[in-house]
């Protein structure tokens, strides 16, 4: 009897510590994945707050040359859109995952866990805050260009850049709508892509460290 209470204790133990090894494989691998990611959110908040900044200016400069009312007023929603976009790419920099020593295993997880739900419905949600606002405030801005000679400007450089006729405000609002469909598309296959996976692996991790705890117990 003693000795096989022995034996399963041995085998028990066994898969204790193999469960254990697998765990901290899989959290080796998650953090290496991580690390990944964090970094392509840096680089992308960074892209995106300077081109943003770069967008703002050359509204602003927009707003007080061209002299078209519905176009100017165009202007000023696109320099509030930048100053949303600055935001909210700055609210999502609070959500990186840094490396916080105070908590436990599972704690960390959940963090993680937390913050890569938070960039998933960031990306899933792309088309309401980052393409279909800015789709609208473009399309305005083209179809609010009139004739240059009804208000007496001149500006050779902007007369050559600006689509004023109509067919070519036709194309741009087609190349328009393409491109921010395309936007949508590249984000939403990211968040399957990039993001999902790693919630997902965080669940079997969080899974395996409930079921190794529980046997430990």
């Amino acid at each position: 009897m003693l000795e096989q209470e022995l034996k399963n204790i041995w085998t028990s133990s066994a898969q204790t510590a193999q469960i254990s090894i697998e765990t901290s494989q899989l959290i080796k691998e998650l953090n290496a994945k991580m690390d990944g990611i964090q970094k392509a959110i840096r680089i992308r908040d960074i892209r995106e707050i300077s081109a943003s900044v770069i967008g703002m200016l050359l509204y602003m400069y927009l707003l007080f040359e061209i002299p078209f009312p519905m176009t100017r007023f165009a202007s000023a929603l696109s320099i509030v859109w930048f100053a949303f976009v600055i935001l909210k790419l700055r609210k999502s920099k609070t959500r990186h995952i840094t490396c916080k020593l105070d908590l436990s295993v599972r704690g960390q997880l959940a963090d993680q866990e937390a913050a890569m739900r938070y960039q998933a419905a960031l990306l899933d949600s792309v088309a309401y805050w980052y393409a279909i606002p800015p789709f609208i405030i473009n399309c305005i801005f083209v179809l609010g260009l009139g004739n240059p000679a009804e208000y007496n400007w001149t500006n050779s450089l902007a007369e050559s850049i600006l689509p004023l006729s109509m067919n070519l405000k036709i194309g741009t609002i087609t190349g328009l709508a393409f491109f921010y469909a395309l936007i949508i598309w590249l984000n939403k296959r990211a968040a399957s892509r990039d993001i999902k996976p790693i919630l997902e692996k965080i669940n079997i991790i969080q899974d395996e460290w409930e079921a190794d705890n529980e046997s430990n117990g």
